[in-house]
């Protein structure tokens, strides 16, 4: 039995892109086919090849009026699958209580000290909206440091909000705020698919707040501030910022 085969027309139009594919009929069985499909056949053709001119011709116009950057499209793949990541709901980007990651912190951040044979920090509200404030600098700046870009230190931020840390031990005077900053992630790993982002190792907070502190008692300076006999109160500042930064600033005096 012949078979006959009848053109197949695909118009695909994309961002500036269209194309059409026909599937003629071989010469050696074109006389098998009736006279009314052959010129269907051209038709097709011809209307085929009129519409994709066309096509052209409209997106041409378009795009001169509204030209595509290079890096408008490469942003949007990223950010899609980014997106679909953040709300999958086997995966679920975790939902942080930045107040409670702060006391979490500070909870943490007793035990060090009891265990070190010290008295126990008092959370001071004050320090903590000084500590927050530096953490959203930071975070909406893009900067991780004690000074600000301005220059002022933890003690010139604290006068700057009307906090002054000063306190009488025997004939010393112990004047001015010290400071610990961490900067933490909402994710541990990511995993990548042809450049992209499509999976993430997400932390919860008490994850956030225990590496938070580990890595504050890890470093000698910042141990030496936890550590310190003098201080009887700290402040908590969590930010967390467009790029799944947490910034964390603790205060003491």
């Amino acid at each position: 039995m012949n078979k006959i085969i009848i053109p197949i027309v695909v118009v695909l139009v994309g961002i500036g892109v269209g194309y059409y594919q026909i599937y003629y009929l071989p010469e050696s069985i074109t006389g098998l086919v009736p006279k009314e499909i052959q010129e269907a056949t051209k038709a097709t053709e011809d209307i085929v090849t009129e519409t994709s001119t066309q096509v052209k011709k409209i997106i041409d116009k378009n795009l001169e009026k509204s030209p595509i950057k290079p890096t408008d499209i490469p942003k949007k793949i990223v950010e899609i699958p980014k997106q679909i990541q953040e709300s999958n709901p086997i995966n679920p980007k975790p939902t942080i209580d930045t107040l409670e990651l702060e006391n979490k912190i500070h909870v943490l951040i007793n035990q060090q000290r009891v265990n070190n044979g010290l008295s126990p920090l008092s959370l001071d509200n004050m320090l903590s909206n000084i500590a927050r404030i530096h953490s959203k600098d930071m975070a909406s700046r893009g900067f991780f440091a004690h000074e600000t870009p301005e220059g002022v230190d933890p003690t010139g931020r604290g006068i700057q909000y009307g906090f002054k840390c000063e306190k009488r031990i025997g004939n010393l005077i112990y004047s001015g705020i010290a400071e610990n900053i961490y900067q933490n992630n909402l994710y541990d790993r990511v995993w990548y698919t042809n450049g992209i982002p499509t999976s993430y190792e997400w932390n919860d907070m008490d994850a956030l707040a225990e590496s938070t502190v580990d890595g504050w008692m890890d470093s000698p300076g910042h141990r030496q501030n936890i550590l310190t006999a003098t201080y009887d109160r700290e402040g908590i500042g969590v930010v967390i910022s467009t790029d799944n930064k947490v910034f964390i600033t603790q205060n003491f005096c």
